[in-house]
């Protein structure tokens, strides 16, 4: 039986994936959730750089488990995984990846698993970070910009998700800039919601602060974080 937990996908990479799966695992974890993170694969840096996505996600969960645990595949070049893992002469099949999160997806009480890059980043030969949502089995979160052309990826990005099936709970904007907010970044929260039929969790504001604490207390301002602990895939938002 899968654990409780959401894969946090984006429409592109460089989006904030892991500024919000941090913060939702910091937060979390200020409320005394035992929450664990997943990263299966990394490119163009390394684990141990306290940087990196894999350390961040450690750092702010608390997660006692290792980095290699965290993120059992790495490659040095940035590219999309199965084009790194190419490069230098790896095959990782779904299998594989799936085995390494089976050997910790009980370690923790709730998870939060962030992909790579976009739902569509291929990972291996023949399958790609949304088979990856899909084989662990939880329900997506995907983190997208809040201006002008955020409605045609995350459109896009939602009916390849519905394709294979997968569920999608809703949708983080993330980095409005008060300073220079047009039509667009006040019209497309409603309008992605009206469109999709998918909620618009929150809107979170560009800040320049990284440090974990600020982080999760943002997210704790911002995101129906009990709600995230209640929802059930195929059943949604308790009481929507």
């Amino acid at each position: 039986m899968n654990r409780k937990g959401f894969f946090i996908t984006g429409t592109d990479t460089g989006i904030g994936k892991t500024f919000v799966g941090a913060g939702i695992a910091g937060a979390l974890k200020q409320q005394g959730l035992d929450v664990g993170v997943f990263k299966p694969m990394l490119s163009g840096e390394k684990r141990e750089d306290p940087m990196s996505d894999t350390s961040i996600l450690k750092a702010f969960s608390g997660d006692a488990n290792s980095l290699e645990q965290i993120t059992p595949f790495q490659f040095a070049e940035p590219l999309a995984p199965y084009v790194a893992a190419k490069r230098e002469g790896r095959l990782i099949t779904l299998e594989k990846l799936v085995q390494a999160w089976e050997k910790i997806q009980h370690t923790h009480d709730f998870f939060i698993i962030e992909g790579a890059g976009g739902l569509a980043v291929p990972f291996g030969r023949e399958y790609s970070a949304a088979h990856v949502a899909k084989a662990i089995g939880m329900p997506l979160l995907l983190v997208a910009r809040v201006g002008l052309g955020t409605v045609n990826h995350i459109w896009l990005t939602i009916a390849y998700a519905k394709q294979l099936g997968i569920e999608i709970a809703g949708i983080i904007l993330n980095g409005l800039d008060d300073k220079n907010q047009g039509v667009a970044e006040q019209t497309n929260p409603e309008f992605i919601e009206e469109l999709t039929g998918i909620p618009v969790l929150a809107v979170l504001p560009w800040i320049a602060s990284f440090h974990a604490k600020d982080v999760a207390e943002l997210l704790n301002k911002s995101l129906p974080l009990k709600s995230l602990l209640d929802y059930k895939c195929g059943e949604g938002w308790k009481g929507a």
